[in-house]
């Protein structure tokens, strides 16, 4: 049975970066089943719930402070499965390259290398 969790605050999303969430960015809701459907070919979830958490462009903008070109849509949806919610959370690791899966922490990450780089290129045009 499918559970979606909006996320909306900092706790949810500290929980979806401590997890290392699998995250897909711009599913539709209609495909969350599919995705689903992805992850159970390769590992089970260790409840009968599976629990699906999604993350609007806009709450990841406001909480990460993304700006300009980094700045998702705001009502992209960030579609993450929990990997503590897996009973092999590791055989996800290179399948998901070839469905543009990624680690919740590594976009955080990602977006906030950038985001740096944009600031400092806009003092440098200031200068």
């Amino acid at each position: 049975m499918m559970k979606i969790t909006e996320v909306t605050d900092k706790g949810g999303l500290d929980a979806l970066y401590n997890d290392s969430a699998l995250t897909f960015e711009g599913i539709t809701r209609a495909s969350i089943p599919d995705v689903l459907d992805w992850v159970k070919l390769y590992t089970e979830f260790k409840t009968e719930e599976e629990n699906v958490y999604v993350v609007s462009g806009e709450t990841m903008n406001n909480f990460y402070g993304l700006t300009g070109i980094n700045k998702y849509v705001p009502h992209l949806n960030i579609v993450c499965v929990k990997l503590s919610n897996l009973k092999n959370p590791l055989s996800l690791a290179i399948p998901r390259f070839r469905v543009g899966g990624r680690w919740f922490d590594d976009i955080v990450d990602n977006n906030a290398r950038r985001e740096c780089r944009e600031e400092e290129e806009e003092e440098e045009e200031e200068e």
